[in-house]
Formats: C-alpha cells, structure tokens, sequence
C-alpha cells in the first residue's frame, strides 16, 4: 500500500511538473567575464553543458545558426544586468523560445531577477522579445550578429568598462 502511494505521488509530481514553465533563477547568473566570449563578438555565452556550450560559441563565431536556434540551457549577456535563455521548443514561439530576464547584480557578488518571462519583459527602451525581433529575426534574436556596441550607443572600450564592472566579479 505505501509502495503504491509512493509511485502516485511520483508520477503525480513528473506530471504536475511536466508541463510547468521554467524561470530563470538568481544561481543561472554569475560573473559575466566567467562566460565565453566568442571570437569577434561582445556577448558573453553560458552553459552548463560543455558540449552545449562549445557548440554555442561555434554558432556564434561563425553566424552558422541552424533553424533550431542556440542549444536548449544557453544563457547569453552582453550587459550585467540583461540575459536571455533559451528554452525547450514551445516555450515562447514568438520569441524563438527565448526567455528575456533584467537583472540586479549585487555589490555582495549575487544575482536578483527583476524580471523574466517572455514579450513582457522590458527594459527603458520596450520589449526586449520586440526589439530583438525587429533586429535580428534572421539570428536566432541574437543582436550581437548586426548591432554590437554601436547599436547600443556605445565605443566598444565603453562596453568592455561597463561588463568588467560587474559587481559580481571578484576585483583584484
């Protein structure tokens, strides 16, 4: 009998869980510089996969993007406070199943998540889902391959100040 509430219980909980969205949380943010910055790029690539990510970083140095887009657990940053996810087919069709995320890096080294979810989220300029579509539908939504830090109203020196800064990265 409590082998049999055990088993329910479990397949109740996959099921339950199945279905449910993920969320970014504040442990998937860290230094931005402890990411891989691709050769020509000013954007910083995350994943917990090894193979994931160095298939990432080919992607991103070369522009070859397939029509399934980053691999699935890729978090990518050019600003400290700002990432995008990508998440399983289906999670954000128009979006090209990103996650957008505005972030609060802490002066203590952590990570607060202001927002995240999909065409919602904005930052003082709109949607971050709609500005990434106007400028890079043809990238995966990746902006890092037509505006990098021009686009932004930076210098790349700028840039580089601003992710260096990053509270979260331990000075010397």
């Amino acid at each position: 009998m409590r082998l049999l509430a055990l088993s329910t219980a479990l397949v109740l909980g996959l099921v339950l869980t199945a279905g449910a969205e993920p969320h970014a949380r504040p442990r998937d943010f860290r230094c931005l510089l402890k990411g891989t910055k691709p050769t020509g790029k000013s954007f910083y690539v995350f994943n917990r996969s090894r193979v994931k990510l160095r298939k990432a970083v080919a992607m991103s140095e070369t522009g070859e993007i397939p029509p399934e887009g980053y691999p699935v657990g890729t978090i990518l940053q050019v600003l400290p406070f700002e990432a995008m996810i990508k998440r399983r087919p289906g999670f954000n069709p128009e979006g090209d199943d990103w996650e957008f995320v505005r972030l609060e890096p802490t002066p203590r080294g952590r990570t607060e998540i202001l927002a995240d979810g999909k065409g919602e989220v904005a930052n003082a300029l709109g949607s971050c889902q709609s500005c990434h579509q106007l400028l890079a539908h043809d990238h995966d939504l990746v902006c890092g391959f037509v505006i990098g830090a021009a686009g932004l109203g930076l210098t790349e020196e700028q840039l580089s100040e601003i992710q260096a800064d990053d509270p979260r990265c331990k000075k010397k």
